[in-house]
């Protein structure tokens, strides 16, 4: 099962290069958003088979709810497997993926029927609706955020310098010119946000405030249609149970900086939270401050673990030779590859186009399976072939994201892009201006300073510190300033009855070994909520929820019917192992890792 992988895969200052598995959704799957007129009140349309779809009007600016300028949020929800007026409905599960900026629509296509599974049945025997959406500024949810316009080429132009310039970690030279192009990206998008840009009112507390105004039209919907369906005779009305409270109250299930998001609902509107899992736990405190120093803490961890795990299963994994005694040799090997590539990178021609292999792109194949294990198996084989034989065809194919070709540049012009196509391309615009308007101005750093953080991730993982060091590298150059942030405290009061507490402790999901946000981080947000426990699972990879595991969907089930936490420490066993799976990385083709809808940061 595919986790819920949320901090950003960042391909280079934008959205990953254009491929069809990122621009075009599966058959079946097309919708129009164009179709459905924004309103203040909730009203949901049919889309994408199964699904419902709303856009829901509010303020762009909370502090100003009576501007001129508003947001229409794209919302969608898989429907509960009974109708809303049946005994075992047990309301709405909102859903953030993380990123930030991740799409929720997106997530929503790919993992609601998933998550309803999960929460369904038990002892309990409730059945929920999923929600998600797209947080402003992000893909469906208009206005985007976009520092280039419809100029794809400029924007494409931009990602290839960014490869051609090179890895933070290469020299300082290079740190120097990353850092200028950064400047240059700040300016552009600070040119960009004329009056009524979205780009200062993403940050998380304006993405709170929406969570609230969806809630609240989520429950005034479901009351007049209780209501309507008892005048039509139609069965008995049943009013939404608010546990005696005078507000309605948010189940919400947060991924990664999902639980960024969740924490600080919590903490400045506690008295809206009905239950919340926050999955995958980032330091709050550590985020806020733009510093982002709080999560690479365990990636060694895992890198240790897919190459043990390679040694242990023995010839099903390609990159273990017969001569090897320890799983560290493996990993010489391709350290070896690594410094030899940096030293000497080397060209290969594919589809017309010419690619240059260095080092990084060696580092950049863990990528996804640091966030998902079951994925090694097809990097080790890429590995084997570039180590053996010196083919380097299927590593070029397992690059999570691969510089855009200039197609428009010469030549007669293209076809202009579409609006959905433009939206995806843009999708980092969004993820800059949410994460550098949260972290502020101290997230903004010069050269010299870049060069002692590049330095001080590198420390702690030198398979992914030069990549995760691109989050301060983009705020290095940010200027637009949020109209609303909130650095915390990230807190709440002993959960309760009254309408300023918490309907239930607060439930904290972490794996055990976690590429991006270390199971430490759990314990350290759990401090700040009374109550609250953290659920352990003996799980590798990204978020702890979606590795399938009994034990953790019926204390999930137990917490959504009840409130009920279990007891703070406890483990979930699950299987976490690449080789188990019944597909290996000897496949005939190799498979694109590229072409998956884009993943953001977290």
């Amino acid at each position: 099962m595919r986790s819920l992988s949320f901090w950003p895969c960042l391909g280079v200052i934008g959205v990953a290069a254009a491929a069809p598995g990122i621009l075009d959704f599966p058959s079946g799957f097309e919708f129009d958003w164009d179709t459905i007129t924004p309103s203040a009140k909730l009203s949901y349309h049919g889309c994408y088979g199964e699904f419902r779809c709303a856009r829901l009007l509010v303020p762009l600016d909370w502090a100003d709810p009576s501007g001129e300028h508003e947001v229409a949020i794209a919302m969608i929800k898989l429907p509960a497997a009974v109708a809303d007026d049946d005994p075992s409905f047990g309301g709405t599960i909102f859903i953030n993926p993380g990123g930030p900026g991740a799409s929720g629509v997106l997530t929503a296509l790919q993992r609601a029927h998933t998550l309803r599974d999960i929460t369904d049945g038990g002892d309990s025997g409730r059945h929920y609706e999923i929600l998600s959406w797209d947080p402003r500024g992000v893909l469906f949810t208009t206005p985007q955020a976009n520092c280039y316009g419809e100029d794809l080429e400029a924007r494409h132009a931009a990602e290839v310098q960014f490869k051609d310039i090179g890895s933070l970690h290469a020299s300082f030279d290079v740190l120097k010119r990353q850092h200028a192009r950064a400047q240059g990206f700040g300016k552009l998008c600070e040119q960009s946000a004329v009056n009524g840009s979205v780009l200062s009112f993403l940050s998380t507390p304006s993405v709170v405030r929406d969570m609230v105004e969806m809630v609240d039209r989520v429950h005034e919907l479901r009351q007049q249609e209780a209501a309507a369906r008892a005048a039509a005779g139609n069965g008995p009305q049943k009013i939404l149970e608010m546990r005696g409270e005078d507000a309605p109250r948010i189940q919400f299930w947060g991924f990664s900086y999902g639980s960024v998001l969740g924490n600080a609902f919590a903490s400045m509107y506690p008295g809206r939270v009905g239950r919340m899992i926050l999955d995958g736990v980032a330091d709050a405190y550590d985020y806020m401050s733009g510093t982002w120093l709080k999560n690479l803490q365990d990636t060694e961890e895992v890198v240790k673990f897919l190459y043990k795990t390679c040694f242990e299963a023995g010839e099903k994994c390609g990159l273990k030779r017969s001569s090897d005694t320890k799983w560290t040799d493996m990993k010489e090997r391709v350290d070896a590859l690594v410094s030899e590539l940096d030293a000497r990178p080397v060209s290969i021609v594919q589809d017309g186009r010419t690619s240059i292999i260095t080092g990084s792109e060696v580092l950049n194949v863990f990528r996804v399976p640091l966030y998902e294990p079951e994925s090694f198996p097809r990097v080790a084989q890429a590995l084997v072939e570039a180590i053996d034989n010196g083919n380097f065809t299927r590593l070029l194919w397992t690059q999570p994201q691969r510089a855009p070709r200039l197609d428009g540049a010469c030549g007669p012009a293209a076809t202009p892009p579409n609006g959905t196509v433009i939206a995806m391309r843009s999708q980092l615009d969004a993820v800059h201006a949410i994460m550098c308007g949260d972290g502020g101005a101290t997230s903004r750093l010069d050269a010299v300073g870049l060069k002692a953080y590049v330095q001080e991730l590198m420390a702690q993982s030198p398979t992914f510190g030069s990549y995760w060091a691109r989050l301060r590298l983009e705020c290095s150059g940010w200027t637009v300033r949020p109209a609303w942030r909130f650095t915390g405290p990230f807190t709440t009061p002993e959960p309760g009855h009254g309408p300023s507490a918490p309907a239930a402790p607060l439930l904290f999901v972490s794996a055990r070994l976690d590429p991006v946000t270390p199971l430490r981080n759990a314990y350290a947000m759990s401090h700040g909520h009374p109550g609250s426990a953290v659920l352990e699972v003996d799980h590798v990879g990204h978020s702890g929820s979606m590795a399938p595991s009994n034990c953790t969907a019926k204390i999930t089930r137990e917490y959504l019917a009840t409130g009920r936490v279990p007891e703070n420490g406890t483990r979930c066993a699950t299987k976490s192992d690449p080789w188990g799976q019944s597909a290996n990385g000897a496949m005939n083709e190799p498979e694109d890792l590229h072409t998956v809808w884009p993943v953001p940061w977290f």
